[in-house]
């Protein structure tokens, strides 16, 4: 029905208006086929009394199954453990969590650097990528809504987050919110910090030729920053995801290990998510 009505090449409004109300040649019949108005509301007040009934708050947290993920010819290493794979399902905005993901650039394979990996980013949207924090074994890292390339402007969207995801797994979304307590202001300067502020909120994502990050503060610091050779990184309080220091507060500057990154593949059909339409694109066909 939904094929019929909304997603076919061959969709003519007429033809609906005949289907929904009977057409018998020369004019519209009054029967509606259509559920009425009152209809909608019962069935609406049944199911919600039959969902606090039987339903219970365990049932989302239950229901969240681990990302799967796609056998490359380079394995997969720091999401390889399913009870990882599972927390970055949680991590991840609801429209990606039945998703897959595939390995597209690891640094062990395709060398240490900003270049590289951009060249291996190229034109895949929504990825997520993990690191290897040196000093502690852990993994922090980020899921991105935009392709990562070299830029001079700002990108990237509030469905952003930054997170670690061993040891103490902690996730960092982003929340458009000014807290004043972070600043001190008085009558003159009021309008210009807030514009200072609303423009830090939405760094979402920075890449250079010598740095990336995700998150800004008015200090220069970054919720999550890499250097050009991606064996460096720094992270502190951000703008907008207010997290800690996400290797921990005894680490705001880290040598990073190993670096992968993962595009998301739907797991329905297995086909990549390159473009926001493509999410539902094909599917009532």
């Amino acid at each position: 029905g939904v094929r019929r009505v909304a997603h076919s090449n061959n969709f003519n409004f007429e033809v609906l208006l005949r289907q929904a109300y009977g057409f018998n040649g020369r004019r519209y019949k009054r029967r509606r086929s259509f559920p009425r108005r009152k209809f909608i509301e019962r069935v609406m007040e049944y199911n919600e009394q039959w969902a606090e009934k039987y339903t219970s708050s365990d049932y989302l947290e239950l229901s969240i199954r681990p990302l799967g993920f796609v056998e490359g010819d380079i394995p997969i290493v720091l999401a390889k453990q399913a009870s990882a794979r599972l927390t970055l399902t949680k991590y991840l905005p609801f429209a990606y969590k039945d998703t897959k993901i595939k390995l597209v650039y690891s640094s062990n394979e395709h060398g240490r650097s900003l270049k590289t990996f951009y060249k291996h980013c190229a034109k895949i949207k929504h990825t997520i990528t993990l690191m290897e924090v040196l000093q502690t074994g852990g993994t922090i890292g980020m899921f991105a809504t935009e392709t990562w390339h070299n830029s001079r402007k700002v990108y990237g969207d509030g469905e952003c987050v930054l997170f670690r995801l061993s040891p103490d797994p902690v996730c960092y979304s982003w929340s458009h919110q000014i807290l004043a307590s972070d600043f001190s202001l008085d009558e003159s300067s009021v309008g210009s910090l807030l514009s200072n502020e609303e423009a830090l909120l939405c760094e979402f994502m920075v890449s250079k030729d010598n740095f990336l990050s995700m998150g800004s503060n008015s200090d220069g610091t970054s919720g999550l920053r890499l250097n050009e050779d991606l064996s460096k990184g720094t992270s502190a309080k951000a703008r907008g995801f207010n997290n800690e220091p996400l290797a921990g507060n005894e680490y705001p500057e880290f040598d990073i290990g190993l670096v992968e990154t993962y595009q998301l593949i739907r797991e329905i059909d297995g086909k990549p998510i390159h473009r926001d339409e493509e999410i539902w694109n094909n599917m009532f066909d």
